[in-house]
C-alpha cells in the first residue's frame, strides 16, 4: 500500500514538535553529518569513477564497440536465415506454378524469342500473354497494350493494327493460338461472316477487346467488396493519390496476417513493409488490386502494366540480373525520374495523364516523403514474378 508523501511530512513535523530543544539540537548535528558524510562518499565514488575511465577508456570503448558489432551481426546472420528460409518456401510454393505458366526464353544474336512448350503462351511487344485466360483477361492486356503504343506515338488504329498483326503471326506458328483465335471471333465478335483469314480474325479479336467491358469478368463482383471498397471509391472518384496509400495498407493488412508465426516481421518489425509481404499475399488479392487500377485508369496504371514495361526494358524477377542501368531505365520511362535523377515524393504525378505505369508506387518507397524517391525494386521484381 502507497502512503502519500504529504502524509510522511506532516508524521514528521509532528514528532519534532515532541522533541526537547536538546533532542532538536542533536537530531541536527547528527542529521548534517548523515548528509555530509553521504555527499562526500558519492563525490569520492564518482571521482574513482572518472579516473578508471578515464585511464582506461580505450578498452571500455573497445569492449562496448566489441559487444555492439558481435550483436548487430548475431542480428543479421539471423535475418538472413530468416530471409533463407522464407524465400525457399516461397519458391516451393510457387514451383508448380512456374512449371506451367512461365515461358522459357532462348536467348539468339537476333533477341529474344519467347517458346512455350505447351504453345499456352504468346508474345506481343514485349507482353507474354497466357490463351488460356478468360477473354476479359485477354483484352485487358490487349487495351494496356493499344495504351501503350498510343504513348509511344502510334494512333489508335495503327496500334490495333500492329497489335493484329503480330496477333495473327503467332496464329500461324501455333495451331493452339489458332483454334483460341477463331473461337474468340465466334465468341465475341459481332462480325458473323466466316473468313479463314488469321489477320481478319485477328483484326476482329482487337477490335472486340477494344469494346470489351472492362467489368465483364466474372471474378470481377469480388473486387469491390470486403478490402477492396475503399480503394473501388478511391479509384472512381479519381483520387490517384489517397488510392495508392490505400493500397499499400491493404496489402500490407492482408500479408501481415498470412506472415509464418515466426517471421520477424510479424512479431518484432510490424510496421516494416518488404518483399516478403508480396511474397505472402494471396495471387488472387494481388490480381484483383491489380483489375481496379486497370479499370478505373483505363488500362494506364496498375502492377500488370507495371510488369510489362519492367519485362520489355530487360528486367526479370531475379534481382542478380537486374542491374542499376535496368532500375534507372525504368524509372524513366514510368516517370519515377527526371533529369537523370530520382524525383522527390511532392514530384510523384497523381494524374490520369501520368506516365503508363507510373502508380501505384507507394508500396515500393524506402524513403520518407521529404526525400527522393527511393524505390524498393525488390519488391517490384516479386510483383513481377506473381502478377498473372
Amino acid at each position: 500500500m502507497k502512503v502519500p508523501i504529504k502524509q510522511i511530512f506532516r508524521e514528521f513535523y509532528l514528532l519534532s514538535n515532541r522533541l526537547s530543544l536538546v533532542e532538536k539540537v542533536i537530531y541536527g548535528v547528527f542529521s548534517i553529518a548523515l548528509v555530509r558524510a553521504v555527499y562526500l562518499t558519492i563525490l569520492n565514488l564518482s571521482k574513482k569513477i572518472i579516473d578508471y575511465v578515464l585511464a582506461n577508456y580505450q578498452m571500455i570503448f573497445a569492449i562496448f564497440f566489441g559487444g555492439l558489432a558481435i550483436l548487430i551481426f548475431g542480428l543479421g546472420f539471423y535475418l538472413y536465415i530468416l530471409k533463407v528460409r522464407n524465400k525457399q518456401n516461397s519458391l516451393d510454393e510457387s514451383s508448380v506454378d512456374d512449371e506451367t505458366n512461365e515461358p522459357r526464353n532462348i536467348y539468339t544474336e537476333g533477341g529474344n524469342y519467347n517458346a512455350n512448350i505447351n504453345g499456352d503462351q504468346i508474345e506481343i511487344y514485349g507482353d507474354v500473354i497466357n490463351i488460356n485466360q478468360d477473354f476479359s483477361e485477354i483484352a485487358q492486356e490487349i487495351r494496356e497494350l493499344i495504351t501503350e503504343l498510343k504513348n509511344q506515338g502510334y494512333s489508335e488504329e495503327d496500334a490495333k493494327t500492329e497489335i493484329a498483326t503480330e496477333l495473327a503471326e503467332e496464329a500461324r506458328k501455333k495451331p493452339k493460338v489458332r483454334k483460341k483465335l477463331f473461337m474468340w471471333k465466334k465468341s465475341f465478335s459481332t462480325n458473323t461472316k466466316k473468313t479463314n483469314d488469321e489477320t481478319e480474325v485477328a483484326r476482329e479479336v482487337v477490335t472486340s477487346a477494344t469494346a470489351y467491358s472492362h467489368t465483364s469478368s466474372k471474378d470481377f463482383t469480388e473486387v469491390v467488396s470486403g478490402h477492396y471498397q475503399k480503394l473501388d471509391e478511391l479509384l472512381q472518384a479519381k483520387n490517384w493519390k489517397e488510392a495508392d496509400l490505400e493500397t499499400a495498407k491493404i496489402i500490407y493488412i492482408i500479408s501481415q496476417k498470412e506472415l509464418p508465426e515466426t517471421s520477424l516481421y510479424r512479431t518484432y518489425l510490424t510496421d516494416y513493409f518488404c518483399s516478403e509481404h508480396i511474397k505472402v499475399l494471396p495471387r488472387k488479392d494481388l490480381n484483383n488490386i491489380n483489375k481496379l487500377w486497370l479499370k478505373y485508369s483505363n488500362g494506364r496504371f496498375g502492377f500488370s502494366v507495371q510488369k510489362r514495361i519492367w519485362k520489355r526494358i530487360g528486367g526479370g524477377s531475379d534481382t542478380t540480373y537486374n542491374s542499376e542501368e535496368i532500375q534507372e531505365k525504368f524509372g524513366d520511362e514510368v516517370g519515377w525520374r527526371k533529369e537523370g535523377d530520382w524525383v522527390y515524393y511532392s514530384d510523384i504525378y497523381y494524374s490520369r495523364t501520368a506516365p503508363s505505369g507510373h502508380l501505384p508506387i507507394c508500396l515500393m518507397l524506402n524513403s520518407e516523403k521529404s526525400e527522393r524517391c527511393d524505390i524498393d525494386f525488390e519488391i517490384l521484381e516479386v510483383i513481377v514474378g506473381r502478377i498473372s
